[in-house]
């Protein structure tokens, strides 16, 4: 019961979370490197050499937060990163393919990652996961292991992983422990040569500093500041990835 009360809060906001497409990530806080500090030149290989040759595509796999509006991929921090990346690299070309539903483990999603990577020539993986395995109390060990045999079909489908760790929630923190999932996603990707996008810590940032709250928004502002939070996201993605295969920062 206390579970399943967690995720029918945690869902519905997370999709708050996800504008139309044509956001812009204009007005946002500036984007600090705690975001991913470990994501310095050379840390996203296959990403830069993609790019070199004209052609990035990118899969974004996860759960509810993952999704745009409507549960479709418009809209969400990675169509937005995608926005961005074209920007900054216009000759490129540059697809993404959104896979995702609400309320998915890591162990629920890793088949169709599996699936998706077979033959379709992807550079790059996101890998949202951590907050539904928090809201069950899932063992850690048994999210550590997906982890592992995710991030190995990352690799050997040739493509780089970005891990993007839960979103700060009061809600959720109130409730539930989230720090050894965060850690064991860390670990994870420490293990991998994986880079992790700290999305919680960036949104605890942006929501102590009184710049995006959106749990706190009110009601007529609630869809405008989610538009921006999303926004605001794919652009410090974005930043994350440029700076990993050596770009000028947006």
């Amino acid at each position: 019961m206390f579970r399943h009360a967690i995720l029918a809060v945690l869902f519905p906001v997370a999709l708050l979370c996800a504008g139309p497409a044509g956001s812009t990530a204009s007005g946002c806080p500036a984007t600090p490197d705690m975001a991913a500090p470990e994501a310095m030149t050379g840390t996203l290989p296959r990403v830069a050499a993609a790019l070199k040759a004209g052609r990035l595509n990118v899969l974004a796999i996860g759960s509810g937060s993952v999704l745009g509006a409507r549960g479709r991929p418009e809209g969400s921090f990675s169509d937005l990163m995608v926005q961005e990346l074209r920007a900054a690299a216009p000759g490129a070309d540059i697809r993404l393919t959104v896979q995702g539903k609400r309320g998915m483990t890591a162990a629920d999603m890793l088949p169709a990652l599996r699936r998706d990577l077979d033959g379709k020539g992807y550079a790059l993986v996101i890998w949202q996961t951590g907050t539904v395995e928090a809201a069950r109390r899932l063992p850690t060990e048994e999210f550590a292991r997906t982890l592992d045999a995710g991030a190995e079909a990352v690799r050997a489908a040739g493509a780089d992983l970005l891990l993007v760790d839960p979103q700060y929630s009061r809600m959720l923190q109130s409730h539930t422990t989230l720090a050894p999932y965060r850690e064991t996603m860390a670990e994870a990707a420490q293990r991998h040569a994986a880079v992790l996008f700290r999305r919680f810590d960036l949104i605890r940032r942006w929501v102590e500093g009184g710049d995006i709250d959106l749990e706190r928004a009110a009601a007529p502002e609630r869809r405008k500041t989610s538009e921006r939070l999303n926004a605001c996201l794919g652009q410090a993605m974005a930043h994350t990835v440029l700076r990993a295969i050596g770009l000028a920062r947006i």
